[in-house]
């Protein structure tokens, strides 16, 4: 459903990068038929030894070419307008935080059982908003840029790692995402607040470049108060640079980009 939304978009983008965390070979088929229809995928993967997403999230930007890295997850649909928005929206000097819509567990298996994503329009999403089955529509409403969108340039919480864009040479200035960070936690806030310290402002891209988010069970936070230990550390000494980033990614024995 992701690959199909990236192939429905207004502006479709030039290079696709998959940083794959472990997937076993049903992933890898779905991509290298996607592949096979045109999109211009490079699937960066490795081993499966927990939750290690950081790292292949650092090789997935060291592969990138763009100028303008626009970051999705793997369980968010990107509506047609999503890449169209982050570069029309885009302003050198910030990084550019999008919306979401939280899907139910009944809507996300519904959407798994069909063929196609084609009828997500905005009837679709109407009709599931008042059933409960998705938390808001406002991201369909299309407002102009503005001022208002940089109101709140020092609010690293809008930034969210499903939906988010800058520059490629801000992210390698920052080295990164924090490599040191083990199972889930706040790698996304990370970033974004090693990325104002680096100078960088956020700007708002609500009402605009909507992505939906599917269900799926909850990540173990076994590590989460240690990965927080991070991001306290990087708003308190104002750090910049990952402290395991790009530049020191450990050796590739069980990496592979295919």
């Amino acid at each position: 459903m992701v690959l199909e939304g990236l192939s429905r978009q207004s502006l479709p983008p030039d290079q696709i990068v998959i940083g794959d965390d472990g997937s076993g070979a049903d992933t890898a088929k779905v991509i290298d038929s996607w592949r096979a229809k045109g999109l211009p995928i490079e699937h960066c993967w490795h081993e499966d030894k927990g939750y290690r997403k950081t790292l292949i999230m650092n090789r997935a930007v060291a592969k990138s070419t763009a100028d303008l890295l626009i970051f999705l997850d793997g369980d968010c649909i990107p509506l047609p307008s999503f890449a169209a928005d982050h570069v029309l929206l885009h302003e050198p000097g910030f990084v550019h935080a999008g919306p979401r819509m939280l899907a139910s567990e009944r809507l996300t298996k519904a959407l798994e059982n069909r063929a196609s994503i084609d009828s997500l329009g905005h009837f679709f999403f109407l009709r599931n908003r008042l059933l409960g089955r998705v938390n808001r529509i406002a991201p369909l409403i299309r407002l102009p840029d503005g001022e208002w969108r940089v109101s709140q340039p020092t609010k690293w919480e809008l930034v969210r790692g499903c939906n988010f864009s800058v520059e490629r040479s801000a992210v390698i200035e920052v080295d990164g995402f924090e490599g040191g960070l083990s199972g889930w936690g706040p790698d996304d806030s990370d970033i974004a607040v090693r990325l104002i310290n680096s100078g960088l402002k956020v700007k708002s891209l609500r009402f605009a470049a909507p992505v939906l988010h599917l269900w799926h069970p909850e990540e173990s936070r076994v590590n989460l108060e240690q990965n927080r230990c991070y991001l306290r550390a990087a708003l308190e000494s104002k750090r910049v640079a990952a402290q395991l980033g790009i530049s020191k990614l450990p050796p590739i024995e069980d990496f592979r980009a295919l």
